[in-house]
């Protein structure tokens, strides 16, 4: 296992090497001037040329590369010595050409507004996807599983973000309760009552996010689940006179759960694009919606970080899942 790990991790390395090579061509030999578009009404051209002779931009391609990706380390390493108590006074080398914020400590921040709404949503379509999928399954052809299947249907069928306006509009015009954004604006609260009120906040969104992942991953689960009682070592399970808690839940349940702990993957990386859509409609300044508003306005030290740490992430989390396959199916052996 310890062999596998580090060879993986050689693997994550050189393959994220790669990613940061080809992103960072395909950022910096893009057609258009970034600069440009950033400078202020008020500057000069003068004031571009200057800017530009201050971050290389008209620098070789591989200068730059080094450049960025030695400023990109030199600061995330500021921030895990900041995260462990370290020291508090560090000059940023990687700020936003809009913004002028320090891009890493920036997106810390905004991991941390989305990382709660993320977390919610998944374990909400997790929690529900595989009891649903699983009654859906055993009672297969029944009014049940035909009603689950009829609302699964429509609920994949419908847009998230019209649910979503819907669902803002009844409760804020009907009910009177604010429900946009991490907390109640213009209000300071404390203690319990914040609680409760980020609570709230988070909940509503969360449960509109998992609508439709609950949806589709209670069709999985269903044919997963009908998939694996059609196999000959339930039949015989069934024929050894087991009760049917045992056979559905011990001998069918752990094979057909096996696809879907590589769906582990897509966790991580969900708290960059995942969200940006929800937290466009509910007025979250999270990352999804950050690292998009980057793009449109071109800034490239933004979208050049959120690349390499998106990337990063995936890789992780593919690991992850791959370890969780061996430990859940001891057919699968890491070597």
């Amino acid at each position: 296992m310890l062999t596998y790990i580090l060879r993986r991790i050689f693997q994550m390395v050189l393959t994220l090497w790669i990613v940061s090579v080809l992103s960072f061509l395909i950022v910096a030999l893009s057609p258009g001037d970034p600069l440009a578009s950033q400078l202020d009404p008020k500057k000069t051209p003068a004031d571009l040329e200057r800017r530009r002779d201050e971050i290389g931009y008209d620098d070789p391609v591989v200068s730059k590369y080094l450049d960025f990706y030695g400023k990109f380390f030199a600061d995330l390493g500021a921030v895990v010595v900041k995260q462990l108590g370290g020291a508090n006074e560090y000059s940023w080398q990687l700020t936003s050409e809009t913004s002028k914020e320090a891009v890493l400590p920036t997106m810390w921040r905004k991991m941390l507004v989305t990382l709660p709404l993320v977390i919610v949503d998944t374990l909400l379509i997790w929690s529900l996807s595989f009891p649903i999928g699983i009654y859906s399954a055993l009672r297969r052809n029944s009014y049940q599983d035909r009603f689950i299947t009829i609302m699964s249907y429509t609920l994949i069928a419908f847009p998230g973000f019209w649910i979503s306006i819907l669902i803002i509009g009844f409760v804020t015009n009907t009910l009177g309760i604010p429900i946009v954004s991490p907390n109640t604006i213009g209000v300071e609260l404390e203690g319990p009552r914040e609680f409760f009120d980020r609570t709230w906040h988070i909940a509503l969104p969360a449960f509109v996010a998992a609508l439709t992942g609950v949806a589709t991953l209670t069709r999985y689960v269903k044919g997963q689940m009908l998939e694996v009682m059609g196999q000959d070592y339930i039949r015989t399970a069934k024929a050894k006179g087991l009760n049917n808690d045992q056979v559905y839940y011990k001998h069918a349940l752990r094979p057909a759960s096996l696809p879907f702990i590589t769906m582990i993957a897509g966790l991580l990386p969900a708290v960059f694009g995942g969200s940006v859509v929800f937290e466009a409609i509910f007025s979250w300044p999270g990352l999804g919606r950050w690292v998009f508003e980057a793009v449109f306005q071109r800034d490239i030290y933004i979208v050049m970080t959120s690349l390499f740490v998106g990337s990063a992430l995936t890789l992780i989390a593919i690991l992850i899942s791959d370890i969780l396959l061996s430990v859940v199916d001891p057919r699968v052996r890491l070597s």
